[in-house]
């Protein structure tokens, strides 16, 4: 008999510790589906993979863009004219 009495004495408050972690974490979870910060995270998240790759994409074209102007910067003379492979082009076929 005191076999059984110490087994619901200590289940007794097991249950009712699991019943109320229970309640808690289902209103936690209605909580987020009410607010809707499950799909604002998500949101977010998406968002800042797409801001990551866009700006990953522009230094792409940004580097593109210097070497091109670092291209051109290399055919062109200081003096006058049009400049570089053009100038030097354009003196042959004066001589």
């Amino acid at each position: 008999m005191t076999g059984m009495r110490s087994i619901v004495i200590i289940a007794i408050p097991v249950f009712l510790l699991g019943f109320g972690l229970g309640g808690v974490s289902l209103h936690v979870a209605s909580a987020q589906e009410m607010f809707g910060l499950k799909d604002s995270v998500t949101q977010i998240g998406s968002s800042l993979i797409q801001m990551q790759k866009d700006v990953d994409e522009l230094q792409k074209n940004m580097n593109t863009i210097k070497q091109a102007k670092n291209q051109l910067s290399t055919l062109a003379s200081p003096g006058s004219g049009v400049g570089g492979v053009m100038d030097s082009l354009m003196n042959k076929s004066k001589k």
